[in-house]
């Protein structure tokens, strides 16, 4: 069973869409995904984005996250699970295959880790 405490966050809607534009910078912003042709990464960073923060900020489980959002369970865990330093190893191309990490959580979950540090400096 899951212990969440009390919310920390306010505006949930505020701080993914922050989240989102940051993910996206980390990526060289918008021009370099189509560039890459990866359009399809905007959505599952916007998911990922509103999983992180729910998670982080608003302190929610789960299942919780699953019902609000409309999306599987697992794809909450998978993105709250994603080891964000791989994902990022993988995209600076240190390492040859892709890791089976959830690649659009592991780049939120970075810029969630950068914009905290930012935040407490």
């Amino acid at each position: 069973m899951e212990v969440i405490d009390k919310p920390r966050a306010k505006n949930t809607d505020k701080l993914a869409e922050e989240l989102f534009i940051r993910s996206l910078k980390i990526l060289g912003g918008l021009k370099k995904l189509v560039e890459y042709r990866n359009l399809t990464w905007l959505p599952s960073l916007a998911e990922a984005a509103y999983v992180v923060v729910l998670r982080n900020e608003a302190l929610k489980g789960y299942q919780e996250i699953a019902r609000e959002l409309g999306i599987t369970e697992q794809t909450v865990k998978n993105i709250i699970n994603a080891d964000e330093e791989k994902v990022m190893e993988y995209l600076e191309g240190e390492l040859e295959e892709k890791p089976s990490e959830h690649i659009a959580g592991g780049i939120v979950k970075y810029a969630y880790k950068k914009m905290k540090e930012e935040y407490e400096n």
